[in-house]
């Protein structure tokens, strides 16, 4: 029934791309659009344009990865109502947001403003740049590849959470640091955000330490042994589906689409159940503890695009049971890593790197129980784990935000 279910959402997600060729269409999603955005509405307004409508200062910037990519990074250096002069003149503490996969930097300001992190953080005093994978919507640039062209596309699609760990971190950390003349920043990291992280502290532990003061780790994802999304279930155990997009040529995973993200935030605007069930079908347990007025301004600006091989290292996990690095095969593995397997990555490695972890009872997708097991890989690194009553969402769109207030407390009894 499941796997029927996931079939049934994958042929309407497909139908909406279609919506696209369909030209006489255009004129009333145009207009709907246009309702949206005059009436004040959140779904399809940009980041830029959604920070300035709320009060915020806002930045964009670029950052250029040692691989070619360009990152696109926003920052809101301060609160509501400040001007950007004013805020860069605190020289506040920094804290870089990563969202998760097929996400962006959106999501975070995407929930009410009151219970939206980005805009909390801001408030609460923090200069915050929110960074976007390579790939995603707003960094689907590269230096002399393009992610379009035929000749190019196996090339530029070809990274998983290693690739962001390795280049793409340490580009934005380092960025971040000079232009604000710090020495360290925090960082909050949400799913594969959290992944690209552990990686990175594991790989160069010692650069970690000089760089980043705290790391928070919201709905963590490692070990997916008792993952229990129907979506990542369905890739990881019928092979036909991964070998048959395979087949097919094709490199990007749920682009960002205009029309798509129109008919998104209609449907979910007048019924939102059938979006709740699109959310648990993917990751949560319960997406009834969401904010159900903010679904749809979530789902105007979700997905946002990322790599066949990231969902591809993400199965290979799954199946393996173990944190892994990605299989090549045995011949490329034996060129790649000396041995004919992947090898583990070994969590316990980190040392000196303060740790809040938060977890939610109700994700499918970073399960209770594959966190707790993350949380011991953390060790003496942890200062401060709690299961909250949330799902892989809700740390971005729930109802009940308390757990960042709980942060807000871990951040500031731990300043940098």
């Amino acid at each position: 029934m499941v796997k029927l279910l996931v079939f049934t959402f994958t042929v309407l997600l497909a139908l909406t791309f279609a919506l696209e060729e369909e030209q006489n269409k255009f004129l009333s999603v145009q207009q709907h659009y246009l309702n949206l955005t005059s009436s004040g509405g959140d779904e399809l307004k940009s980041f830029i344009i959604l920070c300035k409508s709320k009060g915020y200062p806002v930045e964009t910037h670029k950052i250029l990865t040692e691989d070619g990519y360009w990152l696109t990074v926003f920052r809101i250096p301060g609160r509501k109502g400040q001007s950007r002069e004013e805020a860069k003149a605190e020289h506040k503490p920094v804290i870089f947001l990563q969202h998760g996969i097929v996400d962006s930097s959106d999501t975070f300001i995407l929930n009410d403003e009151e219970k939206a992190p980005g805009f909390m953080l801001a408030n609460a005093g923090y200069d915050v740049w929110l960074g976007n994978s390579r790939g995603s919507k707003h960094s689907r640039e590269h230096q002399w590849l393009d992610p379009d062209d035929p000749n190019d596309q196996v090339a530029f699609w070809d990274y998983s959470f290693e690739e962001m760990a390795e280049y793409d971190v340490k580009a934005n950390v380092e960025y971040i640091l000079k232009a604000t003349g710090k020495s360290k920043l925090a960082i909050a990291a949400h799913s594969q955000g959290t992944t690209q992280m552990i990686y990175a502290m594991t790989n160069n532990n010692e650069w970690w330490n000089e760089k980043v003061s705290i790391f928070v780790c919201l709905a963590g994802v490692a070990r997916l042994e008792n993952c229990g999304s129907s979506t990542l279930q369905l890739l990881a155990k019928e092979d036909f589906v991964m070998n048959t997009i395979k087949a097919l040529g094709i490199y990007e995973m749920f682009p960002s689409k205009y029309y798509q993200n129109v008919v998104f935030s209609v449907i979910c605007k007048n019924i939102p159940s059938i979006c709740d069930f699109f959310l648990e079908v993917l990751s949560d347990d319960d997406a009834k503890v969401n904010n159900q007025n903010r679904i749809g301004v979530f789902l105007g600006h979700y997905p946002a695009g990322s790599s066949l091989k990231c969902f591809d290292h993400f199965r290979q996990i799954l199946l393996a049971k173990q944190f892994q690095r990605y299989d090549y095969g045995e011949e490329m593995n034996m060129k790649k890593y000396g041995q004919k397997t992947p090898p583990a990555i070994d969590i316990s490695k980190v040392r000196g790197t303060k740790i809040v972890q938060i977890a939610g009872f109700l994700d499918l997708l970073a399960d209770p129980t594959d966190n707790k097991w993350l949380s011991e890989q953390f060790g003496d690194n942890l200062i401060y784990f709690k299961y909250y009553k949330l799902g892989h969402m809700g740390f971005l769109l729930a109802d009940d935000m308390q757990f960042m207030h709980d942060v807000l407390d871990q951040l500031k009894q731990n300043p940098w």
